[in-house]
């Protein structure tokens, strides 16, 4: 899954050391570009550090589906509801609600649906490849995924996802509440129906697999720079540069965009607009319960995740947007260790770790992988919202070939930045 060959004596920068920018990194150095990877942080500590683990590889119903539009109203009046957005960012985040609900026609959604299977396709396998065999059998299983509902009965936005489930031949099958119980013996008796999806993997530790991902870069002769990037600009002659908070200007003949939350702030400086918002996602981890769930299990009803890892159980999820620049609101967290307590009566009454992190979104849950409009060495790799683990080792892929002019892997027109 290496992508195109880079020419003699090529260079590339990446910014971003998340999973899709370390991945991307990771890719391009063994395609033989001489890689430097930079970011404000350490690799594998922002929103790749606190996310489920979830590797969904078939994971192709977009947020936004049919008989969304209903629910919108509950979700904004309630504080702790899956989805909120704080009433002084309302006017900002506005245009971006607007062109969400607009994503959940039935014939929107489709497209994008078509467009995440391939992106995520295969992406357990390309954990393999990235992350070495030795690595790989430390940090991911493949167990598959439950999805449940305490719910009766589907509402319209659940049988839309289904209907497009259906449509794609995601494999997968309805497991009733004695099924429920004997793959996950220690889960409560609350949930009526449900799915499970076998091809979906788990990684124990996401921060661990960004920061081994990077470990393998500086293996093969790449480097890693810490440094907040503040600007963006062409390079003369080709290429791309950046300035680093510190003063520090760094260039390369590839520059790839893959910011995450900040890259639309980063791309406007170039002339680039992308309606690219922050969903930001809040989790409670108990260090130390292990042998809960032997897989990742998704309160649909709820839109939580509650998640295996090495150090014990992370419960995950809700949406709040607020932008990348206010401060955490950690109530929002508190409702997931009371369902965490309510899923798994055996969870010990410890104190729960929280955290927070920036999702970046764009309305039609599809990223933005594509060549910057007049800017033939600036590549852009963002947008990946709840699926950026998954979404990972086809986008560096992707990208490796558009550094080295090769045909790409998948057709990349449902990923272009001209869309909006």
């Amino acid at each position: 899954m290496s992508g195109g060959a880079a020419r003699a004596g090529a260079t590339a920068l990446v910014v971003g050391a998340g999973a899709i920018g370390t991945a991307t990194a990771l890719c391009l150095s063994r395609n033989g570009f001489a890689t430097t990877l930079v970011d404000g942080l350490d690799p594998g500590r922002g929103c790749s550090f606190g996310n489920a683990g979830s590797l969904s590889e078939q994971a192709i119903t977009p947020m936004a589906l049919p008989g969304m539009l209903r629910k919108v109203p509950g979700w904004l009046s309630d504080p702790e509801g899956p989805l909120h957005v704080r009433w002084g960012y309302l006017p900002k985040a506005l245009p971006w609600l607007v062109r969400w609900v607009l994503a959940s026609r039935e014939s929107r959604a489709a497209e994008s649906a078509a467009g995440l299977k391939p992106l995520l396709d295969g992406a357990v396998d390309g954990y393999r490849f990235l992350l070495g065999e030795a690595r790989f059998r430390e940090l991911v299983t493949r167990r598959g995924q439950l999805i449940l509902w305490e719910s009766p009965a589907p509402s319209r936005s659940e049988a839309a996802g289904h209907a497009l489930r259906e449509r794609h031949g995601v494999e997968m099958r309805w497991v009733s509440p004695p099924e429920i119980a004997e793959l996950e013996p220690r889960l409560a008796p609350i949930f009526a129906r449900g799915i499970f999806l076998p091809r979906h993997g788990q990684l124990l530790d996401p921060g661990a697999a960004v920061a081994a991902m990077a470990d393998g870069l500086r293996r093969g002769g790449g480097t890693v720079e810490r440094g907040e990037v503040v600007r963006l600009a062409p390079r003369e002659g080709g290429g791309g540069r950046v300035t680093l908070g510190d003063g520090r200007v760094l260039g390369a003949d590839i520059v790839v965009v893959a910011a995450g939350a900040w890259s639309h702030r980063l791309v406007a400086q170039i002339g680039i607009g992308v309606p690219l918002e922050t969903e930001r996602g809040y989790h409670v981890r108990f260090p130390g319960a292990t042998g809960l769930a032997s897989r990742s299990i998704m309160n649909a009803d709820r839109s939580f995740i509650a998640a295996p890892m090495a150090e014990g159980l992370r419960v995950g999820g809700t949406v709040e947007i607020a932008g990348v620049d206010a401060a955490p609101r950690y109530e929002r967290a508190r409702p997931l260790a009371r369902e965490a307590c309510r899923m798994f009566p055996d969870l010990p009454q410890a104190e729960p770790l929280e955290w927070m992190g920036c999702r970046p979104s764009l309305p039609d849950s599809l990223p933005v992988i594509d060549r910057a409009p007049g800017h033939a060495g600036i590549l852009l790799a963002f947008g990946h919202g709840h699926l950026g683990m998954t979404g990972a080792p086809m986008t560096a892929r992707l990208v490796a070939d558009l550094a080295a002019g090769a045909p790409p892997t998948i057709d990349l027109a449902p990923y272009r930045v001209t869309r909006f």
